[in-house]
């Protein structure tokens, strides 16, 4: 279960951000964006394309998704604190400098995270809270190690240590992740 809340806080700030911005922050209605289709460039607010000038190049071939996706990370980011900033940028530099096995990865567990009832992601990040920095950083370790061991399997075999685990009762699982992928 940890395992997966951290790469599901990390994927999720980079995966919502792409390669800027995440937080979570209520609707101002700055970025207002419910409902409708995300605007061509040239119809976004002068405010709008500050925020998103890292994509103004590729903003008009950029599926509407992915450009509503844009317009909410940029609103959440307009109202974060600067303390808020700072860990979004360590973070996504983290993300930056991965492998893209352990990015395709990321991915993965962050769609498990989202598929999780609420309760039990809450009951992730209280847990995830709860560890020391080393704790942490021991973590991500295993996952990095994790996330190799998996990318030199095949699909079948992926899909076979997936099914063994869906098998395992909970602390089962927890003890197997934790020893780390086979030699």
């Amino acid at each position: 279960m940890m395992r997966v809340l951290v790469f599901v806080l990390l994927l999720g700030l980079a995966l919502s951000a792409g390669a800027g911005h995440h937080g979570h922050v209520p609707d101002h209605g700055h970025f207002d964006v419910a409902g409708q289709p995300a605007p061509d460039w040239s119809g976004l607010s002068r405010e709008q394309r500050r925020a998103l000038a890292p994509w103004k190049e590729d903003w008009d071939d950029l599926s509407d998704r992915r450009r509503q996706a844009l317009l909410r990370a940029a609103q959440r980011w307009q109202h974060m604190d600067p303390e808020e900033r700072a860990r979004l940028r360590e973070r996504l530099e983290r993300w930056e400098r991965m492998e893209p096995h352990e990015r395709a990865f990321m991915r993965e567990r962050w769609e498990h995270f989202r598929a999780m009832p609420p309760e039990e992601r809450e009951q992730l990040r209280e847990r995830w809270r709860a560890l020391s920095p080393e704790q942490r950083q021991a973590v991500r370790e295993r996952q990095r190690a994790w996330g190799a061991y998996l990318q030199g399997l095949s699909e079948a075999d992926r899909e076979a240590l997936r099914e063994r685990l869906r098998h395992m009762d909970p602390e089962e699982r927890r003890r197997f992740l934790r020893r780390g992928p086979p030699e």
